[in-house]
């Protein structure tokens, strides 16, 4: 047999089948552990179909740890479930069960409980980034509104800040209030970041992945926590063109007879790692030899836009490729140069242990006492 569960908030729609098509039960119960273990109970050792939204793995997780066989699918990919004209619980929940009866569903992976917590807090902190950008951006506004320029490279920094307040007289009385509001706002923002951060650098730590990463020069800590949370585990896929297709940089093609068109790349995946991955693309063609030379190439061809999406691409599968084969990317560039230049080889291997050692000095610094409602820090106490 085999079950499907369409779960919501608040309720749950269960049908059960038999391997020939035959339903034997189909019931409406409310999301609560209690009931649904009960409704399921005399099916334990069948499996248990669930769709993956936020109620959903929520359910699975409590179903898993009872000891039931669950298997998370996306139904966006299962087109009798995404297609269907006739949209109701009860119709879905039997769809589940149907469709996954027949062998025509693909679970989706399940990270680990470790991976879920960095996941979690390095999109925290990606949303506080993207805050902060709007609230700087605010600033710049109000200010240019009034004629004011803030000439320091870092507006926000010690000098661009005593600009910011040699100008401050000139606001009329509604905008300096805004004005100091918005400061105040990118003050608290910082300081979430930091303790963010310490956290991240704590659960990381002892990571090995994180570290294989931290040896690409423009990749920090941060970095490597949100490309390896968004990967999960890389033996989950089968080569590095199926990790490619994973991060989205690969484009799309259409072919008719004999004619290959291509497209824009399909940004399929997570659009974070996406965004780290084009990011540290950036950095490599300024500080790396391999892709400085490759990025040049590809620029008189396809342009500059297109041709850090190429570098992102071939980050992604030098990335597969490190994890796969456990390797550095320091060893990984010497034994594909033909005259290594050592100089420059010691130089990335001292940047690669100067960041993991910031890393282990942040997490040394950082002491968590609980839970994540009361973190404790040498520098302060911040309550949540």
């Amino acid at each position: 047999m085999v079950i499907g569960l369409d779960v919501h908030k608040r309720s749950v729609y269960g049908t059960v089948m038999e391997d020939n098509g035959d339903i034997i039960v189909q019931r409406n119960m409310e999301n609560n552990i209690e009931m649904v273990n009960g409704f399921l109970l005399n099916y334990k050792d069948h499996d248990v179909v669930i769709e993956s939204s936020t109620s959903g793995k929520y359910l699975s997780k409590e179903l898993s740890m009872l000891g039931y066989k669950i298997h998370l699918i996306d139904p966006a990919k299962v087109p009798e479930i995404s297609n269907n004209y006739k949209k109701t619980d009860k119709e879905d929940s039997f769809q589940l069960a149907d469709v996954f009866r027949k062998g025509g569903m693909k679970e989706i992976y399940v990270p680990s409980e470790d991976i879920e917590n960095i996941r979690s807090l390095v999109r925290y902190r990606h949303s506080l980034g993207e805050e902060l950008t709007l609230k700087k951006n605010k600033i710049h506004a109000l200010l240019t509104s009034y004629g004011i320029i803030i000439k320091a490279t870092d507006p926000f920094g010690k000098k661009g800040l005593r600009e910011i307040e040699n100008s401050y007289n000139n606001l009329n009385y509604s905008d300096k209030i805004v004005l100091r509001s918005l400061l105040s706002d990118i003050s608290s923002i910082k300081e979430r970041e930091k303790e963010i951060e310490s956290e991240i650098s704590v659960i990381s730590n002892n990571n090995n992945d994180i570290k294989l990463l931290m040896t690409i020069p423009g990749i920090n800590f941060y970095t490597a926590s949100g490309i390896i949370s968004e990967i999960g585990t890389i033996n989950r896929f089968k080569n590095k063109l199926k990790f490619a297709s994973y991060t989205g940089l690969i484009p799309k093609e259409h072919s008719s007879g004999e004619r290959t068109v291509k497209g824009h790349i399909t940004k399929h995946g997570p659009s974070l790692l996406r965004f780290f991955l084009v990011e540290t693309a950036h950095s490599l063609i300024r500080f790396t030899k391999k892709f400085k030379s490759k990025y040049l190439s590809i620029v008189r061809r396809l342009g500059k836009k297109r041709a850090i999406i190429a570098i992102a691409r071939i980050l992604a599968e030098t990335i597969y490729i490190m994890l796969k084969n456990n390797t550095r990317y320091i060893e990984k560039e010497r034994t594909e140069t033909v005259n290594p230049d050592e100089l420059y080889f010691k130089r990335l291997e001292e940047l690669s242990l100067k960041k993991i050692n910031n890393m282990n000095k942040l997490a040394k610094n950082a002491q968590v006492h609980g839970d994540s409602a009361n973190l404790i820090y040498k520098r302060g106490i911040k309550d949540c």
